[in-house]
C-alpha cells in the first residue's frame, strides 16, 4: 500500500478539524461530496469516544480502495471504495492535503516538541551533575547546585605525593605509554585514598594531591592521612613488578587550618590553599623515598598505631627550623 499521509487527533476539539481534513482528501480522490460527508459524519462518533488517536491513510496498490488504519474505527470504513482508481499524478494533490497542518495538528505538535525538549533538557541536566559529581566532591557538587559560593576553612591533613623517577621514565617514552603508565598508578593512588576516605584534590604531574577532614569534618583526619601515605608506600613494589618501573615515592603530611573551594566556572575543580599546603609540599621535597615524611604536628596528633623515627631539625621555606619525623606503621598495626 501507498501511505497518503497521517492525521493526529489530541483532543475532541480537534476532531471536526481532521474530518474536514479527511473529507476534502476523499472528494479530491473522486467520491462525491455527500457520500464523503456521510462517511466522516460516521467516522467522527467513534473519533469522539477516544482521544488522542492518529489515523494513518493508505492507498491499496491498485488504487481503488483509500484504507483508514486505527484500532478505534468502525470496520466498516477502514477500506473506502473510489469511484475509479487513482493515478500517480492524483497522489501529490491529496498528500498535500493530508499534510496540511490543522490548529489541532499545530497544538498537538507543539505538545510534543515541549516534551521533547523538557526530555532533552533533563537528560542534559543528569548528565550535567553527574559530570559535576565527577570533578568534585558529592556535598560540594550539591551545595553548588543550590548557587552556594564554595569557599570553606577546615582543619585538614594534607598528603602530598611524588613518584621519584618517572620523569626519567618518560623522557623516552610515546605520551600514550606514559599517560598508560601514570593512569595505572593514580587508579591504585585513588583506590587508597577512597578506602581511607580522603579527597583528592588534583594530580599535578607526577605529583598527587589529596586531604582528610574535608569537605566534611572527620574527627580522625590525621590518622587516615598517615594510613593513606602508609598504604601508597606499601603499593609501590607491586607497582614497580606490575608495570615494570623502577620508580618509588615520597609523601609529605601536614595538618592545621586549610581554605578550601571551588575555583571557575569553565571546568570548575575544588582546590585547596593555605600554609598547611605549602608546609606539607615542602616535607615531601625534603623527604626520602619510600618513607612518610611528617610534621611534628602530625606526629603529637596521632594515635599509638604507628612508629616514628626523628629525622631532627630541618630548614623548610617560611619557617625556618623545624622538627619532623619518619613514620611507619609499629608491629601491632591496627585497621
Amino acid at each position: 500500500m501507498i501511505e497518503l499521509g497521517l492525521l493526529r487527533i489530541a483532543t475532541n476539539d480537534g476532531v471536526p478539524f481532521a474530518r474536514e481534513k479527511l473529507r476534502t482528501c476523499l472528494v479530491a480522490a473522486g467520491l462525491k461530496r455527500v457520500v464523503a460527508g456521510q462517511i466522516m459524519s460516521i467516522l467522527s462518533q467513534d473519533l469522539r469516544r477516544q482521544t488522542p488517536v492518529e489515523l494513518r491513510i493508505f492507498l491499496d496498490n491498485d488504487g481503488h480502495d483509500i484504507c483508514i488504519q486505527s484500532p478505534i474505527l468502525n470496520q466498516k470504513y477502514n477500506r473506502i471504495r473510489l469511484p475509479k482508481p487513482l493515478t500517480e499524478d492524483d497522489l501529490p494533490a491529496i498528500k498535500r492535503i493530508l499534510a496540511f497542518l490543522t490548529r489541532d495538528e499545530l497544538l498537538h505538535d507543539l505538545e510534543n516538541q515541549v516534551e521533547e525538549r523538557t526530555a532533552e533538557l533533563k537528560k542534559e541536566r543528569e548528565r550535567s551533575e553527574k559530570l559535576l559529581q565527577n570533578m568534585l566532591p558529592e556535598a560540594i557538587a550539591t551545595r553548588m547546585k543550590d548557587g552556594e559560593t564554595i569557599a570553606d576553612h577546615h582543619e585538614a591533613t594534607v598528603v602530598f605525593v611524588d613518584i621519584a623517577g618517572f620523569t626519567a621514565f618518560a623522557r623516552d617514552r610515546s605520551a600514550s605509554v606514559v599517560v598508560s603508565m601514570l593512569d595505572s598508578i593514580f587508579r591504585e593512588f585513588d583506590a587508597i585514598t577512597r578506602r581511607h576516605g580522603l579527597e583528592k584534590i588534583k594530580t599535578i604531574g607526577d605529583g598527587y594531591l589529596a586531604a582528610a577532614g574535608l569537605p566534611e569534618h572527620q574527627i580522625d583526619h590525621v590518622d587516615r592521612a598517615v594510613m593513606m601515605g602508609l598504604d601508597i608506600v606499601g603499593v609501590i613494589p607491586r607497582l614497580r613488578e606490575d608495570l615494570g618501573l623502577s620508580i618509588d615515592v615520597r609523601v609529605g603530611i601536614h595538618t592545621g587550618p586549610v581554605l578550601a573551594g571551588v575555583i571557575g566556572v569553565h571546568k570548575p575543580f575544588y582546590d585547596i590553599w593555605g600554609d598547611t599546603v605549602n608546609v606539607a609540599s615542602r616535607l615531601e621535597k625534603n623527604g626520602a623515598l619510600g618513607r612518610v615524611h611528617i610534621s611534628d604536628d602530625v606526629r603529637q596528633a596521632l594515635g599509638g598505631r604507628f612508629h616514628f623515627e626523628d629525622r631532627g631539625p630541618i630548614e623548610l621555606k617560611n619557617r625556618g627550623s623545624v622538627n619532623t619525623w619518619f613514620v611507619d606503621w609499629s608491629s601491632a598495626r591496627a585497621g
